[in-house]
């Protein structure tokens, strides 16, 4: 894993297997002091990498990197309803489902979709 891009409360990590790439993992954060503690986590994984373990492994690396930055106190994301596998991954990494929001994301098939709202606190 290579460390692309980080400041003190966000970081891009990319995956490369055989010289492509796997899976990114990236945390976003405001840096206006009263917001800066929120981290804004982004996962994918190349679909011929799924179910290896994988999103679990660039999962752990950025939840520990957060708990050692000091700054973020709590990682958030959306994940679509009808991907169980991903919110299976992120219930065994400590996130909760804090909420649903109706037709949260416009897919391809050109319909909408509901998304959970999920968190974890960084202690």
């Amino acid at each position: 894993m290579d460390k692309q891009a980080h400041s003190e409360n966000q970081i891009t990590l990319l995956a490369l297997l055989n010289d492509e790439i796997a899976g990114i993992v990236n945390i976003t954060a405001d840096q206006r002091k009263r917001v800066q503690h929120i981290g804004d986590l982004f996962i994918v994984i190349g679909k011929k990498y799924w179910n290896n373990g994988l999103g679990s492994l660039l999962l752990e690396e950025v939840v520990e990197w957060a708990q050692a930055s000091g700054i973020l106190r709590r990682l958030q994301l959306t994940v679509q309803t009808r991907n169980q596998a991903a919110v299976h991954l992120y219930q065994k990494n400590g996130f909760v489902i804090e909420g649903r929001q109706d037709r949260g994301a416009y897919i391809e098939e050109g319909k909408f979709i509901d998304v959970y709202l999920m968190g974890r606190l960084i202690d």
